[in-house]
C-alpha cells in the first residue's frame, strides 16, 4: 500500500470513528433520544461534513488560481466578508438567519468580486496581495465585533444547525460541484508555470474566475456558521502538500478528507469536552492546528 492510500485509509477511520461519537456521546436513549437524533445531531454532523469539504477545497482552488499556495479566502477577507453580512441582515431581520447558508455564499461571491476590483490587481506582487487581504479581513472583523457586540447575534456555533443549514449547503456544494465538472479538466494547468500556459492558449483568466466564484460560495456558506478561521485552510492544505509531495490533482481527495476529519475533531471537542458548554468549533480548530502551523513553519526554514 502506497503513502496516499495509506493516509487516505487512515483517515477515513478517524472520520468514521468521529461520526459515531458524534452520534452516540451524551445521548440519553431512554428519553428523547429520537429527536435529539433527528433534530439536532444528525443535522449537525452533515453540516460539519460539508464544511470540511468547503474549507479544504476553497483553498486549494484559490490557491491554485492565484498561484499563491500560502494563502486562503479568510486571510483574503473573503470569508470575513461573509460573516460581516449575515450578521448585519440578521441584526435588520431576525428571519435572515433562516437563510445564513445561502446569505454567506452570495456574499462570499460578493467580496471576491470586491477583491478582483482591489486587491487582485496585485497578483503579481503577492506580498502586497497578502497584506492587503488582511486589511480588508481586519476591517470586516472589526464591525462585525462593533455590529454584534450588543446583539445578542448567536453565529459562529454548530449547536444551533437546522435542516435548512444543510438543505442551502448541500444546494451550494451542488451547484459547485457541478461547474467544477465543466471545468475540472482544466486545473492542471494552473500547476504549469503562467507562460507556458499562455503558449497552450489556455484561457487562464476565465477559468481562474469560475473555480474562485466556486470557492467563494462554498467558503461564505461555511463561514455563515462556522466564523472565520484564519490560516486553517492553508495549514489544512500544506500539510497535505508536505506529507505527500502531490500534486493539485492529486491531492483532492487527501485535502478533503483531511479538512473533514479536523472539522470533525474540532467539532467533537467543542461539544463534549465541556458538555454542556459548548466551544466554537472555529476557535478549537485554530488551536488544534497551531502546532501545525509552526511544525509547517520548521519545514519551510529547513528548506531555504
Amino acid at each position: 500500500m502506497n503513502k496516499k492510500n495509506w493516509l487516505l485509509d487512515s483517515m477515513l477511520a478517524g472520520c468514521i470513528l468521529l461520526i459515531f461519537l458524534q452520534l452516540s456521546l451524551q445521548m440519553n436513549f431512554a428519553n428523547n433520544w429520537q429527536l435529539i437524533f433527528w433534530q439536532l445531531r444528525l443535522p449537525r454532523l452533515l453540516f460539519v461534513l460539508g464544511t470540511g469539504l468547503c474549507l479544504g477545497l476553497s483553498t486549494l482552488l484559490l490557491a491554485a488560481t492565484l498561484r499563491q499556495p500560502y494563502i486562503d479566502g479568510s486571510m483574503l477577507g473573503i470569508a470575513n466578508g461573509a460573516e460581516l453580512l449575515v450578521a448585519l441582515l440578521t441584526i435588520i431581520n431576525a428571519n435572515v438567519l433562516t437563510y445564513r447558508v445561502l446569505v454567506g455564499a452570495l456574499a462570499g461571491v460578493l467580496c471576491l468580486f470586491l477583491l478582483r476590483g482591489s486587491v487582485f490587481k496585485l497578483k503579481t506582487r503577492p506580498v502586497f496581495m497578502i497584506i492587503g487581504g488582511f486589511c480588508l479581513a481586519m476591517f470586516f472583523n472589526a464591525l462585525t465585533v462593533i455590529l454584534t457586540s450588543n446583539s445578542g447575534w448567536i453565529g459562529k456555533s454548530m449547536g444551533n444547525v437546522t435542516w435548512i443549514d444543510v438543505i442551502w449547503l448541500l444546494i451550494i456544494l451542488v451547484g459547485g460541484s457541478f461547474f467544477w465538472l465543466l471545468y475540472g479538466r482544466y486545473l492542471p494547468y494552473f500547476a504549469l508555470p503562467e507562460i507556458q500556459t499562455r503558449q497552450l492558449a489556455f484561457p487562464e483568466t476565465q477559468v481562474a474566475m469560475t473555480f474562485q466564484i466556486i470557492a467563494a460560495l462554498w467558503l461564505g456558506a461555511a463561514t455563515a456558521v462556522l466564523g472565520t478561521a484564519f490560516f486553517a485552510g492553508v495549514v489544512l492544505n500544506q500539510l497535505i502538500k508536505e506529507l505527500t509531495k502531490l500534486g493539485i490533482v492529486a491531492r483532492l481527495p487527501l485535502v478533503a478528507i483531511f479538512s473533514i476529519l479536523m472539522i470533525l475533531t474540532a467539532d467533537t471537542l467543542g461539544h463534549f469536552a465541556f458538555y454542556p458548554t459548548e466551544l466554537p468549533t472555529n476557535a478549537v480548530l485554530l488551536l488544534l492546528l497551531a502546532p501545525a502551523f509552526v511544525f509547517l513553519i520548521v519545514r519551510w526554514s529547513r528548506a531555504l
